[in-house]
């Protein structure tokens, strides 16, 4: 699988996906959403794939839009179009991807790079990252979800001045925030994102698909909504083989083999 602005590799059931355009600070354009696309939906259909790393080459993890290749001339419904392109067929799917993403932020995560890394179901970030919602800068409005996603973790009246004022925020502001569950050293980022994608990685992906889609919908639905959806993915839980595995190694106490059930 070649790309010209992005290195995959799968190793140990961990996927990692690194944003490699260094000497841009990895700024995304339209290339690199068209890998992004079509990467996305092949980890989604690879059985072998039980966690994502999403990272960044250099000192950036992703520096939001790249300026450069922004087309002032594009005609407003074209425009529209091309977000909502990247809105339904990137963003959307990350965020519903059934395996559990971590973003090892390693610099410089502003604008749409900041809300990529939202997207995410866990966030370590380096001591070297900073976040930003950049965008009234460029005299626009925070976008990749970023609306939807920082309300979520940060609560509504701090999303706002966050988003009014796009001021930097390091990674110890983050973590108190919210916004990063793990703070670490940088040359310790990658090394702490595999030990804790491994962990999850060796989890039962049913399991863990289940979960990740009704915690996505909790804070959208009433506790009802919830006690029935949880009321028939743990009604599934129990006919699958990782439920049979998991009694199976307790009663031999052993390490369950999720992968292999």
């Amino acid at each position: 699988m070649a790309f010209e602005t992005i290195l995959y590799d799968v190793a140990d059931g961990v996927a990692t996906v690194t944003f490699n355009r260094p000497e841009a600070m990895n700024a995304t354009n339209d290339q690199f959403y068209r890998e992004m696309q079509g990467l996305i939906r092949d980890i989604a259909a690879d059985d072998g794939v039980g966690a994502v790393i999403i990272t960044g080459a250099g000192r950036a993890f992703c520096a939001g839009a790249d300026v450069k290749s922004m087309n002032p001339d594009m005609p407003l419904l074209a425009r529209r179009a091309r977000h909502r392109w990247i809105l339904a067929d990137i963003l959307r799917p990350l965020v519903n991807l059934e395996k559990p993403v971590i973003a090892a932020v390693n610099g410089h995560a502003v604008g749409a790079g900041f809300n990529i890394a939202l997207a995410a179901d866990i966030l370590i970030a380096s001591e070297t990252a900073i976040f930003s919602q950049i965008f009234t800068k460029m005299g626009l409005v925070p976008d990749l979800g970023g609306l939807h996603l920082l309300t979520r973790v940060v609560g509504l009246n701090k999303a706002k001045e966050l988003c009014f004022t796009a001021k930097k925020i390091n990674a110890q502001e983050a973590l108190s925030l919210g916004i990063a569950n793990h703070v670490v050293a940088a040359d310790r980022l990658m090394d702490e994102a595999r030990k804790l994608a491994g962990e999850i990685a060796a989890g039962p992906p049913t399991a863990l698909a289940m979960i990740k889609t009704l915690l996505n919908k909790s804070s959208n639905a009433t506790l009802d909504q919830m006690l029935e959806y949880e009321s028939y993915a743990q009604t599934l839980a129990y006919t699958t083989p990782e439920h049979k595995e998991g009694v199976a190694a307790f009663r031999e106490k052993r390490a369950p083999n999720f992968r292999k059930a």
